[in-house]
């Protein structure tokens, strides 16, 4: 038999919660409701092959769920635990900081985005990377909007399999990625 995708099971999640009558897009301020953080959650748990429980335990340290791919993102880039990096970010450090100091520049965040769309929140640092050769891309300083940005948008392109502006887009009508995520696999408003 075989496995369900993670966009399958993340809607069968949300379609029990609705059959429940919880609605899986209730907001808590800047945050999304406890289903919609579930469903993400287990997206970003299959996507980087770890277990569920690891991904909520790490949604539960004063992270935004928009924060938690990140950390998965440098631990395996940088061969760091998760706990260490969970650590350095409570303690006050930009995530830029917290990439530099394990090696990891702009260069590593960088993913295509055709010219001449409308970035939003990246659209500084587009123009940074467009306004330099590749080699001199470690010069850049990413905010931690736009770090925690990049990745999520390579994350969720490539686990619900859509286009990188798709993405974005969902995310400026949705306000957050987690909640852009519910947009994505078609349980916005619902």
């Amino acid at each position: 038999m075989k496995a369900p995708s993670p966009v399958g099971t993340s809607r069968l999640l949300i379609v029990l919660l609705l059959a429940l009558g919880i609605s899986p897009t209730a907001a808590v301020g800047q945050e999304v409701g406890p289903v919609v953080r579930g469903a993400f959650f287990k997206m970003i748990a299959e996507h980087f092959e770890v277990p569920v429980e690891e991904v909520t335990i790490l949604g539960d340290w004063e992270l935004s769920a928009d924060e938690v791919p990140v950390v998965l993102f440098l631990s395996r880039r940088a061969g760091v635990s998760a706990d260490a990096l969970v650590g350095l970010r409570r303690g006050g450090r930009p995530w830029r900081e917290v990439a530099s100091r394990f090696g990891l520049s702009a260069r590593v965040f960088h993913i295509p985005l055709p010219l001449g769309t409308p970035l939003g929140v990246l659209d500084r640092a587009y123009e940074q990377f467009r306004s330099r050769p590749a080699g001199e891309w470690d010069q850049i300083r990413l905010d931690d909007l736009e770090l925690i940005s990049l990745v999520n948008v390579r994350v969720l392109s490539e686990a619900v399999g859509v286009p990188p502006l798709r993405v974005l887009q969902s995310r400026d009508e949705a306000g957050t990625f987690a909640a852009g995520f519910a947009s994505l696999i078609g349980f916005a408003g619902r």
